[in-house]
């Protein structure tokens, strides 16, 4: 540095230092003595660089599908762009790509297609059902067990990792075969219509499933606490009156053997 910094002018230092780092100014150049080995922007090189650098990192481990759709060349660039867009502010680089899907989803070019968003969602929450707390789920038994009268108060608990979205692409599909495509760019086909999708960690292993649309229904109802025999209501629209009961029984206990189930009370 050239010379001591007077106390008043630390934040406005450390201002100009943020925005070389962030490639939105100069300015601080002027503050660095240049050595007989090398000039002042060689000097500060490792630290602009070297920032941008570990959150690409950062990024590219946590958004593989994004990474494989867009190409390596186009991912830097959007990393970069975000980069300067969202400077880090979480103490931990683990949660530091959490707006990325926003920040496709408004930012041109890449608003112009939704696909990378839909990608950048999917991806991120696997991320989160990963970090989720473990769970034991409740095992089929213990719901078999139940009396009959049980089942007018009965509400459920989903496992913490459970993740629910609905893509316009075949996203999913897509992200499955990432590993295959080599250098090619990973194409990623439109759904005929929107698709609901489930996302959850039962052990050490996210899995992820489309659901049909009454299926949607049960679980969001689920999700949202509400006891049996309104989740039962849930159905009427798709399966009727008669067949609801026998369709929700079902269904819970396809996902209580699935692991998407954390317990039930009454």
């Amino acid at each position: 540095m050239s010379g001591a910094v007077a106390p008043a002018s630390l934040a406005a230092l450390q201002g100009a230092f943020r925005d070389y780092l962030l490639g939105r100014s100069n300015a601080f150049l002027a503050e660095v003595s240049e050595s007989d080995r090398a000039d002042r922007t060689t000097l500060l090189g490792v630290y602009h660089e070297g920032y941008a650098l570990r959150l690409i990192e950062v990024l590219t481990a946590d958004y593989p599908g994004l990474h494989a759709t867009v190409g390596a060349e186009s991912f830097d660039s959007l990393a970069r762009a975000y980069i300067a867009a969202h400077p880090s502010r979480h103490p931990s680089v683990r949660w530091y790509g959490r707006g990325l899907a926003d920040f496709l989803a408004a930012t041109s070019p890449w608003n112009g297609s939704p696909t990378l968003g839909e990608m950048a969602q999917f991806e991120w929450l696997l991320g989160e059902a990963w970090d989720a707390p473990d769970c034991v789920p409740a095992v089929a038994k213990a719901l078999i067990a139940l009396p009959a009268e049980a089942w007018e108060t009965l509400s459920f608990e989903v496992v913490p990792s459970l993740r629910c979205l609905t893509l316009g692409f075949e996203v999913p599909q897509a992200w499955g075969r990432r590993a295959e495509v080599g250098p090619a760019p990973l194409v990623v086909a439109p759904a005929p219509a929107p698709v609901p999708w489930v996302i959850w960690r039962p052990d050490l292993e996210c899995f992820y499933r489309s659901l049909e649309a009454d299926q949607a229904a049960l679980l969001a109802a689920l999700v949202a606490g509400l006891p049996f025999p309104e989740l039962c209501e849930s159905l009427v629209g798709f399966e009727g009156e008669g067949e609801a009961v026998a369709r929700a029984a079902g269904l819970l206990r396809a996902w209580v053997e699935a692991g998407m189930i954390a317990g039930f009370h009454r």
